[in-house]
């Protein structure tokens, strides 16, 4: 039985990776702010299997007592703070919960590791965010674009992303990181976009089936995977992924806000009016960003299997159920 620890473990997520490792057999120790965790597509049956933990990745003295109590063989790395939006007024947060906690977790697994030899596979969940304004040149963009963030929450993925990358070179820990770009599915709470409009459209089915969705820029194109595909790539990355390697987690495909807009109004069959909302819209963005998982593909054989309408019907689905 392989035992895995998953950070963020009752994140968006957190619930549907932590569900895959069940499935396979795994011993899950998850990590969260609360307890009881904040779980909503991870089922009472299964969350009742996890060995839940406390901790505060912030402080250095909570990441060791939750990795010296719970040695494992994979670690997900999967806490973070991840608005873009909330980073532009409040810079510091995401900067101290994406770098410096994993500053912390890595800290301690190297520790650890020149102790006793326990050496888990690290897997840090990173961000497309990082490409930034390359995006507007690199169509599709590959792992050796260059980095060139927007925003506070992107610089933090950056320095989380080289901090796992040099406890590689230098402590010779087994880290892989993903630069993971949009992804969607049931469970998705409504700070992004596309829960966001799942949630409105599902609002206006329940109230008549007619009604007004604010949307900041319906023409921003982004590259949206299912969350249970991605969940997929994590796992084959923590088996086959080269350590001290990034990889693009991303399906290749594009899809304007308003198409995703689209494709909810006709599931739920409903009718809307769209309103343009600047308050909505990002002060620095790119028109479109997509990547290319050709490396991911090469290393594991993942491909993306789930449709993007299915993923927003599964979305929609769950939002009712709610």
């Amino acid at each position: 039985m392989t035992r895995s620890l998953v950070t963020g473990a009752d994140g968006f997520v957190g619930q549907h990776l932590i569900a895959e490792l069940l499935r396979r057999g795994d011993s899950v120790v998850g990590a969260v702010l609360e307890i009881p965790p904040r779980l909503t597509t991870l089922p009472e049956s299964e969350a009742a299997r996890v060995r839940w933990v406390k901790v505060d990745i912030r402080q250095a003295e909570t990441v060791r007592e939750l990795v010296r109590a719970h040695p494992v063989e994979r670690v997900f790395h999967l806490a973070a703070l991840s608005s873009v939006k909330e980073s532009l007024s409040d810079p510091v947060s995401p900067l101290l919960v994406n770098a410096v906690g994993t500053l912390n977790l890595l800290d301690e697994l190297e520790r650890l590791r020149s102790e006793t030899g326990c050496d888990p596979r690290v897997l840090i969940s990173g961000s497309a965010e990082v490409y930034g304004s390359a995006a507007m040149r690199c169509r599709p963009l590959t792992e050796d674009c260059p980095l060139e963030p927007l925003s506070p929450y992107a610089v933090s993925k950056v320095a989380q992303e080289m901090l796992g990358l040099q406890s590689h070179r230098t402590a010779g820990l087994s880290v892989v990181v993903t630069r993971s770009f949009n992804h969607t599915g049931p469970g998705q709470r409504p700070t992004f976009v596309a829960a966001q409009l799942a949630s409105r459209v599902q609002e206006i089915r329940t109230s008549g089936g007619r009604g007004v969705v604010k949307v900041g820029n319906p023409l921003v194109r982004r590259d949206f995977t299912d969350v249970r595909d991605a969940v997929r790539a994590y796992l084959a990355l923590s088996q086959r992924g080269e350590a001290g390697q990034v990889y693009n987690v991303c399906s290749g495909r594009c899809f304007a806000v308003g198409e995703l807009l689209e494709i909810l109004v006709k599931l739920a069959g409903v009718q809307v009016e769209v309103e343009q909302d600047p308050e909505r819209a990002r002060p620095a963005d790119v028109p479109e960003m997509v990547g290319s998982y050709a490396r991911l593909s090469e290393a594991t054989g993942w491909s993306p299997t789930i449709d993007i309408r299915q993923s927003l019907a599964d979305l929609l689905a769950w939002q009712e159920q709610g």
